[in-house]
């Protein structure tokens, strides 16, 4: 009986800690910063001109200690941040929502520039695409 009990519980163990890697096979690991995102860089692709063209950037930290977005700047005054002030837990995810000015022509490639507390270089998030005119049915 204990034997089974054993095997049970270690097959469940085994579960869990399968899933929970499964789970984090989607972040990537920001180097020399106690931090992973969801993503680096999204590509939006092509779109119409005066589409929405926003995206939320995640960031958990991976550290035992408290993380606090300090600032964020922008390569550009096209792109515009909004995050959260509030200092995030151990293992918790801070968003980053990042809006495009979609009145513009053209391609664009632009650089999110995120301080913290856990180093003195920023992290480097980006976001690039195309914003064409809608072509007409004539």
């Amino acid at each position: 009986m204990k034997k089974r009990l054993f095997l049970a519980a270690a097959a469940l163990s085994l579960f869990f800690a399968t899933s929970a890697s499964a789970q984090t096979d989607n972040w990537t690991k920001v180097e020399g910063c106690n931090v992973s995102v969801n993503e680096i860089q999204h590509d939006f692709g092509t779109k119409p001109l005066y589409t929405k063209t926003e995206f939320e950037f995640k960031i958990k930290n991976d550290s035992t200690e408290v993380l606090v977005i300090k600032n964020i700047t922008t390569s550009c005054g096209c792109t515009t941040p909004t995050y959260s002030k509030r200092p995030v837990k151990e293992g918790k995810t801070a968003i980053v929502k990042v809006a495009y000015d979609s009145a513009r022509i053209g391609a664009f490639d632009k650089t999110i520039y995120v301080y913290t507390n856990f180093s003195t270089e920023p992290i480097e998030l980006k976001i690039k695409g195309t914003m064409e005119e809608e072509k007409s049915n004539k």
